[in-house]
């Protein structure tokens, strides 16, 4: 937010600022009450006044926005540590499916699962996924050309 105009005194921007300072901290005073005070302090007319409250209150909207950015920025990068805190690492993912694929039991609020083949099973393709054990798919039939080529048909007329 660029306070200062062209050609402006330099004087200008500390008394926008002023003027903003005190509405930042005072935001149960009506404005309209200091404007005379604020005349004799600045030795300048009421209209004048009322175009650096405006300025003012610009340069206020920026302050807030900015510190409601920063708090959010904060808010956001605790909690997405958070959110990385509560997730599985592969790691730990490989480790619980290796237990489901060995058929270990494990105990969940006083009552022991053991996992069924099918568990088991389901287990072993994840952890086939997640290791890269799948093997990739080769076409040794068409040598990697498309198996949907168009087939040309001639005509021959046989003259009698």
């Amino acid at each position: 937010m660029e306070i200062i105009k062209k050609g402006a005194q330099p004087n200008y921007s500390k008394k926008v600022i002023e003027i903003a300072d005190y509405i930042y901290k005072h935001p149960e005073i009506k404005i309209s009450n200091k404007i005379s005070v604020f005349c004799s302090k600045f030795q300048k007319t009421e209209r004048t006044i009322w175009d650096y409250v405006a300025k003012a209150k610009e340069f206020n909207k920026t302050r807030i926005q900015k510190q409601e950015n920063a708090k959010n920025d904060v808010m956001t990068s605790e909690a997405v540590e958070a959110f990385k805190n509560g997730l599985l690492s592969r790691y730990d993912c490989l480790l619980e499916l290796s237990k489901i694929a060995k058929g270990d039991e494990r105990k969940v609020q006083g009552n022991v699962i053991i996992p069924t083949d099918g568990d088991r099973i389901r287990a072993i393709q994840q952890l086939s996924k997640m290791q890269g054990w799948e093997t990739e798919k080769i076409d040794v039939t068409t040598k990697g050309d498309a198996i949907n080529t168009a087939i040309k048909v001639t005509i021959v007329e046989k003259k009698v």
